[in-house]
């Protein structure tokens, strides 16, 4: 009996040929991250107009670029759902979220001075003018800041923005590979952007 050897879409998993909002959809997003940071800003009313510009590889008007990152930027997204259930063999009635959550976890390969201020809200102790410097590592509390995240899909140039303008941030040092890296975690509050009604955790803006 002949084998019948089926070739479709289902198979070869062709891409849909759907034109979006920014048109021809990506066929896959390979990411080249970047990681911005500036003063945090409100949670009411946020001015998310203010940023909405493709980077296009440069640093945005009015943030700070982090530097060289270690891998890609992590952003995480999280919808815990609980469950109505009825009887003994607990038969699904209904569901809700229970609570939702988000994170960046990105690490920072140019451990140095600036970057450490910068992620911690440390200031330096100058001991020797442009030669020695001190930090007071675990002084301070966490670091409360706005964080853009850029993405650009190294297949298309197409661009991807993740925006939180009061960002809870903590760090450690970690060893990657045979470097030392400021290991960081963003904990991202929920915020109302301009002209909205409806609280979010990030705003993201995709460009052609």
């Amino acid at each position: 009996m002949a084998l019948n050897v089926v070739s479709n879409r289902n198979t070869s998993q062709a891409p849909m040929l759907t034109s979006g909002k920014t048109g021809a959809q990506s066929i896959k997003w390979i990411p080249a991250d970047r990681i911005y940071i500036k003063a945090a800003d409100v949670t009411i009313d946020t001015p998310v107009q203010n940023y909405v510009t493709k980077s296009n590889g440069t640093t945005p008007t009015g943030w700070t670029d982090l530097g060289s990152l270690d891998g890609n930027v992590k952003v995480t997204y999280t919808q815990n759902v609980a469950k109505v259930t009825t009887g003994v063999d607990e038969y699904l009635r209904g569901a809700y979220l229970k609570s939702k959550g988000g994170q960046l976890d990105f690490s920072l390969t140019q451990t140095d001075d600036v970057t450490l201020e910068q992620i911690s809200g440390l200031s330096a102790s100058v001991i020797t003018p442009g030669s020695i410097v001190s930090y007071q590592v675990g002084s301070t509390d966490m670091n409360q800041v706005a964080l853009l995240v850029v993405s650009q899909n190294k297949l298309n140039g197409k661009e991807m923005q993740f925006y939180n303008p009061n960002a809870f941030v903590t760090f450690n040092y970690d060893i990657s590979g045979d470097s030392m890296v400021l290991k960081c975690q963003a904990f991202v509050p929920f915020f109302v952007a301009q002209g909205a009604t409806a609280e979010c955790m990030f705003y993201v803006t995709e460009f052609a």
